[in-house]
């Protein structure tokens, strides 16, 4: 059996392409009304170059019920038509063991997604439920894309003769409690490349989720750059207004997020070759 991230990294590999395609629907925004069937569109546009499809499950919870059925239907889809792709709950979880739990068998078992980020404030029992599904895997959030990060993460704590930033210690705990490179990953912004170096630096073997490219203003190169391990991967770099609204036009919606797709996977491409790294 193979564990998540060796799945993800076949998909890399074979689709030559480190992007996640984040599926975060707005009515407000999108071309066309119904979700599963935008959702459709956008995935049969993109499947040849998204190794992954990150479903923000707060978009789908808002719409009530038919949101939901239009989550579980477009995971579903994006198992049936674009095999190998990763499908990602991004979902924040965070509470103690027996509700870590359930929350575990709602990601894994009854929605069927391969993945979920998860928040590991209380702890490493939070965390264990979720490691119970040899070929599912998480995504801790470790230093987000927002603003607001700093308020806390960067914040300094004291351990012994160690001192450290939170998110670096998050960091250090999220290597500790999963099998890194296998079960555990993290969440690391597109806007703070300086500390994604760091982590790099400090975890070869963790895989990065990475947020905040585009509309939040992270830059793809500099987070290529500064994420990439020793294999030229090891990261996927999530987009989702980016590509999936490049258009609002309902003739034409699909074929501008497959440029955006594709326009990101070179981006990234590039940017790995000119460091010598694109092993992909």
């Amino acid at each position: 059996m193979k564990t998540l991230f060796e799945r993800l990294d076949a998909a890399i590999i074979a689709r030559k392409s480190l992007v996640c395609v984040g599926l975060d629907p707005d009515p407000a925004r999108m071309a066309i009304p119904d979700v599963l069937q935008f959702n459709k569109a956008i995935v049969g546009a993109t499947k040849h170059a998204a190794a992954a499809y990150k479903l923000q499950l707060a978009f789908y919870e808002a719409l009530g019920l038919p949101g939901i059925k239009a989550m579980a239907e477009t995971a579903k889809y994006i198992q049936d038509t674009a095999p190998g792709a990763v499908v990602i709950a991004d979902c924040k979880r965070a509470d103690i063991g027996p509700v870590a739990a359930a929350y575990a068998r709602a990601m894994f078992e009854v929605w069927g997604f391969d993945a979920a980020t998860i928040v590991a404030y209380m702890g490493a029992d939070t965390v264990e439920p979720w490691l119970q599904y040899p070929d599912r895997g998480i995504y801790i959030v470790c230093r987000s894309s927002n603003a607001g990060a700093k308020d806390l993460q960067d914040l300094r704590v004291r351990q012994g003769d160690h001192e450290r930033r939170v998110f670096e210690w998050v960091a250090d705990a999220s290597s500790r409690w999963g099998m890194a490179g296998q079960n555990v990953g993290i969440v690391v912004g597109a806007t703070y490349p300086e500390e994604m170096t760091t982590l790099r630096s400090a975890h070869p073997d963790l895989p990065f989720l990475i947020p905040g490219v585009g509309a939040q203003g992270g830059d793809a190169d500099a987070a290529s750059r500064a994420a990439a391990n020793t294999d030229g991967r090891g990261f996927i770099i999530n987009s989702s207004r980016g590509i999936i609204y490049a258009s609002k036009n309902p003739a034409h919606f699909a074929r501008a997020a497959r440029e955006e797709c594709e326009r990101l996977r070179d981006q990234i491409n590039a940017a790995l070759a000119s460091i010598g790294t694109q092993k992909t």
